[in-house]
């Protein structure tokens, strides 16, 4: 018995051994390993999964509308009429990347960046945080966050790819495509879409209400109700100055003139509702009544004179980036969708939602 001993010994390693590799739990690939390529750029593991995780919302949004589907762990790899959650949104994470790919590829190639792999990506970020850390340490502001996130960060630099891009195209393609240009001027002006904002003339009345400093004695209430009658005289074709004196209120009456110029300056939100009325305004139209800190107003249309066309030198500018925009969104579009795709479906198969 005991010279069997060491050939038991061996079987029983052996057989423990053979278990091992049968019974054990495939290693999840590393966070660079290669999952695909798209034109040849590779796109590894931790990349595939940053974007797969921005899909997961909309994917599980639909199969819950759709079937009514709860989040519980086999959700992922059940099958919901022959649609399986993981398999959709791995299909639109490869979308997505199809298009990031794409544009990074364009910056390389006209030499807006020289690296655009994830290994390099996550240098950056861990420096980028380093950097903020330390600023923060030194009571120092930072703009944005404390700290990215993996996705923020990577949405900031992609974002900053896509305007260089937009950036070369419009001064390198559309500076060159002038009569290009020009027939989208042509086609633009014709549909109305270049035309100057009118020279609208109105009177504006304005009545003051209490306010605590003696300008007025009327209450708010009674202000309001007081311009309420305004507005019906100025509807009935009244004279501003000729409604105030029969009504006999202390109203101010003064002419505000709306143009181009109105329009092209920084304005304040209520100034923007009170534009936004006079464009509608026709001659002896009267507007809403608005309201200040201390007073309340109408404005009615006095004139309106047609603004003509902008000229093809008032708009080059916009159109050229139009162009550009354009012409970028296409070339975008037709390469990813022509994209040479290359699986490794050892790693591919492997990623699941965590």
């Amino acid at each position: 018995m005991k010279k069997r001993m060491p050939f038991v010994i061996v079987l029983l390693v052996a057989l423990f051994v053979l278990l091992f590799f049968l019974f054990r739990q495939p290693s999840r690939p590393d966070s660079y390993a290669e999952v695909l390529t798209i034109n040849g750029e590779p796109v590894v593991m931790g990349e595939f999964e940053m974007v797969l995780k921005d899909r997961v919302a909309e994917v599980y949004g639909y199969f819950h509308e759709t079937y009514g589907a709860q989040d519980r762990a086999e959700f992922w790899t059940t099958s919901f009429n022959g649609e399986i959650p993981i398999e959709m949104a791995k299909k639109k994470t490869l979308e997505k990347l199809k298009i990031i790919k794409t544009e990074q590829l364009l910056a390389k190639q006209y030499g807006l960046t020289d690296d655009v792999s994830y290994r390099s990506f996550k240098e950056r970020l861990t420096e980028e945080n380093k950097r903020r850390a330390e600023a923060v340490k030194k009571g120092q502001s930072v703009f944005g966050p404390r700290e990215y996130s993996e996705i923020a960060y990577f949405n900031h630099v992609h974002d900053t790819i896509k305007r260089q891009l937009l950036d070369y195209v419009a001064n390198h393609d559309a500076q060159a495509a002038n009569e290009a240009l020009h027939v989208t001027y042509e086609n633009m002006r014709k549909k109305g879409k270049l035309k100057k904002p009118d020279r609208i003339r109105t009177q504006v009345v304005e009545l003051a209400f209490e306010s605590g400093d003696g300008s007025s004695s009327l209450t708010r209430n009674a202000v309001r109700e007081t311009m309420n009658g305004i507005r019906s005289g100025l509807a009935s074709s009244k004279e501003a100055d000729a409604v105030v004196r029969q009504l006999g209120v202390n109203a101010s009456v003064k002419e505000r003139i709306f143009d181009e110029s109105t329009y092209a300056s920084d304005s304040s939100e209520e100034e923007e509702k009170v534009f936004a009325s006079v464009r509608k305004l026709k001659p002896g139209e009267v507007s809403d009544v608005f309201e200040t800190a201390g007073s309340v107003f109408v404005l009615q249309c006095t004139e309106r004179t047609p603004g003509g066309d902008l000229r093809f030198e008032d708009v080059q500018n916009r159109l050229k980036w139009k162009y550009a925009e354009e012409q970028l969104k296409q070339r975008v579009a037709e390469t990813a969708e022509n994209a040479n795709i290359v699986i490794h479906h050892n790693v591919y198969d492997a990623i699941a939602v965590r």
